[in-house]
Formats: C-alpha cells, sequence, structure tokens
C-alpha cells in the first residue's frame, strides 16, 4: 500500500508538472511561477537586505508583478525599506535617468530609467510623502524630475516577513511591446544607518514581454552602493534631495 501511495503522488508531482511547468520561461521557482531576475549577495550589515529579485511569469494580464525577497525578516516594511523597481522601457541609457545624470540621485546602474515603481513612503519632518506610486522621467523641465503617473497596483508589505511586492500595469509605463530593462533598489533604514542596496549590484535584467521571458542578470558581485552612516536624512529616490528626518521618527 505504502508503495502505490508513493506511486501516485510520483504520478501526481509529474502530472502538475506537465500541466503547469512546460511553458518556454527561463526559470521556475516554485508554485508562484515567478522568473527570476537577479540573486544578491548578502553584502550590508543591514540584516534584511535583498537577497532575490522575481517577476510574476503571468505576462497575459498586462501587469507586472514584482517580489524582493530579503536576508532576513523586515520589521515593519512600511518605514524600514523602500522597494524601487526602475524600467528602461526604450533599451536607451541615454534616456531618463542614469549615471550621467547630474544631481543627487542614486543612478539605476547602466540603464537609463524611463519609469520606475516605487513601494514604500519618504519620511520627513513635515509628515509622508511619495507613498506606493509609479514615476515617469520628466527629462524635458530644468532640473529633470520623475512625475507621478499613479498607485502602486496591491503593494505587499506585512511586517516579519521577508517579501515585499508591487505591480505596474504596463499602460502606467507606455505600453512597451518588446524588451524592456529593469534594476531594484532595496533602501534599508531610510534616514538612519541608511544602506542602499541594488539588485543586482551591477548591471540588470532583460524582461522580454514579446516572448514572455527573462534573461536575468549576471551572477552578483558585492559593491557597497553606499557606506552606511548615521544621518538626519537622506537622498529621496523621487525628490533627489536630503529629506530631513529630525523628529520624523
Amino acid at each position: 500500500m505504502k508503495r502505490l501511495a508513493l506511486l501516485a503522488v510520483v504520478a501526481l508531482t509529474v502530472s502538475v508538472f506537465i500541466l503547469t511547468g512546460c511553458r518556454e520561461r527561463i526559470i521556475y521557482t516554485g508554485p508562484a511561477d515567478w522568473l527570476l531576475l537577479s540573486t544578491d549577495a548578502n553584502d550590508g550589515s543591514v540584516a534584511y537586505n535583498g537577497h532575490y529579485l522575481y517577476v510574476d511569469a503571468d505576462f497575459s494580464d498586462n501587469v507586472l508583478l514584482f517580489k524582493v525577497e530579503t536576508w532576513a525578516p523586515v520589521p515593519n516594511p512600511a518605514s524600514n525599506v523602500q522597494f524601487a523597481v526602475f524600467f528602461d522601457t526604450d533599451a536607451s541609457a541615454a534616456t531618463g535617468l542614469s549615471a550621467t545624470t547630474p544631481g543627487t540621485w542614486e543612478a539605476p546602474n547602466d540603464i537609463g530609467a524611463d519609469y520606475m515603481m516605487f513601494v514604500g513612503t519618504d519620511t520627513t519632518s513635515t509628515g509622508t510623502q511619495n507613498s506606493n506610486l509609479i514615476y515617469r522621467w520628466n527629462s524635458a523641465v530644468t532640473p529633470p524630475i520623475w512625475e507621478e503617473v499613479g498607485p502602486v497596483a496591491t503593494p505587499y508589505q506585512p511586517a516579519n516577513t521577508d517579501s515585499v511586492m508591487g505591480s505596474v500595469s504596463l499602460a502606467d509605463i507606455g505600453n512597451p511591446a518588446g524588451a524592456i530593462n529593469v534594476m531594484s533598489i532595496l533602501l534599508c533604514n531610510p534616514g538612519t544607518s541608511e544602506y542602499r542596496d541594488h539588485i543586482p549590484n551591477t548591471g540588470h535584467a532583460i524582461i522580454d514581454l514579446a516572448a514572455d521571458s527573462v534573461i536575468p542578470a549576471a551572477s552578483p558581485v558585492a559593491v557597497l552602493h553606499m557606506q552606511q552612516q548615521e544621518r538626519k536624512g537622506h537622498v529621496s529616490l523621487i525628490t533627489g534631495k536630503v529629506d530631513d528626518f529630525k523628529e520624523a521618527r
């Protein structure tokens, strides 16, 4: 009887794989059918720095759902982290926010970010701002700025878990049809012992919307993008300015 039960379990497992796992995807990570965009080394003294960056494998709904998993649980994601995903929708580093943009923004590695999904909240001495929003880069004004497009769909920020999620519709990022370049920044402990964790540390991943697949970023290299230090504020990923925390926390 035990052998028959075991054979039944194996047959069921094989059947499930045939039904759900034989689509032409690059990487499978479990029942949720996530595609792995990047892995990241445990390279910060903040325990909950980024570990994996995923995108949901189902592109048929014209929505991209992203998840970052951290090395340790995040006590309170609403205030302990800011999760930003940057989109280079025209595959050109010459447009959008890039390493050559003047100012104090954190550069999104080697891409030119045309849009950004921001899951989190900027907290200043006068309150909160920029909470769970999609932005478009506007270089037609001086200085260039991130302009609000709309809210992040289904932000997921539960306390004491190792995942933060958010989704963006293709319409909110200009309805790209082909390959788009993406990378992420997970800002840990904003306003205190701040650490900006790039995922991947260098380079970027590619989402091919036409082929329903991804090209994961290369293996991670430990790069410290910002030394951790005690400070009264942090450089906002949205405004590019130092947010003064003072008594906000």
